[in-house]
């Protein structure tokens, strides 16, 4: 039974490579350019690095602790229910975000095919229908996650593929490049730099299928090494042929790899791409919308560490209060900010549990009661360097953002503290 759930290592790596690329690389790599020049491709090649780096502590905590949920277990046994409480819950809130995110870049794409798009009265309506549906979808349809998730994959997947293979060959061939006037700006490097960063957020989720692979300590560091060295190359080429193609003209435009592709193939090659990121976002949004109330809901079921009510379900299963909540945030997030905002809540949520895990690497990396587990190169440099990065890198965010950060975590304090209050009456009663 056992070998039948076991993931080869070429599944390893599809199942990281899907779960780094996003609708980043479609939407982002104008703003890149437009941050740093050129220097864009060496900030895309720079955050890949950094974030094998951090990747390789969830590699020594996943290969140490053998349950579902990542960085809230981590922190859980490594310092304790509160702090489990308060990584889970950031880690809920990442969930909301990347259904808001996916959400917002499939309403940019849609602009595309539809400008009317972009007056507010039209986006508020789009967005909400589609967060009605999900939430439907949510309710009636749980079996269908799946079937969504896959052809979602396998669209963007195929997109870029497509994108470098055909724009490659006919561009060099027939000589469509040319190179942009503007150079490397020099002063927004870091501002590059943390939005490819973005880019590779959805590592997490290789580390956490530890269990299921063969040999894990073995390989799952050579999967995350080979997974960010494929991306890494793949955003890559996609940043260098989109700019070349474009030229100056790629900072103003909203559909950068679209318009890229309409450069070689003409209308069609625009067509093709838009309608895939849209099949390709909506996909991820739904297939995210499945996992983020049932996120939600453990940690009010399995640890406790939330009312129970958060785990009411209803007569298909769902947890139906989770389910509200979840999709209640997702709408107030995706019609109070635009995608890149967005992208900026996703990285300091991923931060936040980027460093509970290094931490909890940190204090659990030697623990004789725990698994012995990955072995990192260097002992402890690899976990300080990575706690250094994230301290820097935290600092660099706006003020907005710190604003919700920090308010999303008070209000997750008032929810554990009132939940501890009515068990300790309860256990007095």
């Amino acid at each position: 039974m056992a070998k039948s759930t076991t993931l080869s290592f070429g599944s390893v790596l599809l199942l990281g490579i899907n779960g780094i690329i996003g609708s980043g690389i479609f939407l982002l790599p104008g703003t890149l350019f437009k941050a740093a020049g050129w220097a864009s491709l060496g900030t895309i090649g720079l955050a890949g690095l950094a974030t094998l780096m951090i990747a390789m502590n969830y590699a020594v905590m996943a290969s140490k602790i053998d349950e579902d949920g990542g960085a809230w277990v981590y922190a859980n046994q490594a310092f304790g229910a509160h702090a489990g409480f308060q990584i889970g819950w950031f880690s809920w809130f990442l969930g909301v975000i990347t259904i808001s995110t996916e959400i917002a870049a499939f309403l940019t794409t849609l602009t595309g095919f539809w400008p009317a798009v972009q007056q507010r009265a039209a986006y508020i309506g789009v967005a909400l229908a589609i967060l009605g549906v999900i939430t439907l979808l949510n309710v009636f349809g749980p079996g269908t996650m799946k079937m969504i998730d896959d052809l979602s994959s396998a669209v963007k997947i195929g997109l870029i593929l497509l994108f470098i293979g055909v724009s490659g060959v006919v561009s060099i061939h027939f000589g469509h490049l040319v190179a942009p006037v503007v150079g490397a700006s020099g002063h927004q490097l870091m501002s590059a730099f943390t939005t490819a960063f973005y880019m590779f957020t959805g590592f997490s989720f290789l580390p956490i299928a530890a269990k299921q692979m063969q040999n894990p300590e073995r390989t799952l560091p050579r999967a995350l090494i080979v997974v960010m060295v494929v991306v890494t190359l793949l955003y890559l080429l996609t940043q260098f042929l989109t700019v070349s193609l474009l030229g100056d003209h790629i900072i103003t435009e909203k559909l950068p790899v679209a318009a890229a592709f309409m450069q070689v193939v003409g209308a069609w090659g625009r067509a093709v791409i838009l309608g895939g990121m849209l099949l390709s976002t909506l996909g991820v949004a739904v297939a995210v919308s499945f996992d983020t109330p049932v996120e939600l809901a453990s940690l009010a079921t399995e640890k406790k560490l939330l009312p129970r009510e958060f785990g009411q379900q209803n007569h298909f299963g769902a947890p139906i209060v989770a389910l509200l909540a979840t999709m209640g945030l997702a709408a107030v997030l995706v019609l109070s900010g635009s995608y890149l905002f967005l992208v900026n809540l996703i990285v300091l949520s991923s931060f936040v549990q980027y460093i509970a895990t290094v931490l909890a690497t940190l204090k659990l990396r030697n623990d004789s009661k725990l698994p012995r587990g990955v072995h990192l190169w260097g002992g402890r440099l690899i976990p300080v360097l990575s706690l250094v990065l994230l301290a820097y890198l935290v600092l660099q965010f706006n003020l907005q953002t710190y604003t919700i950060g920090i308010g999303f975590a008070a209000v997750g304090e008032l929810v554990y503290w009132a939940d501890d209050r009515r068990k300790k009456r309860l256990t007095k009663g």
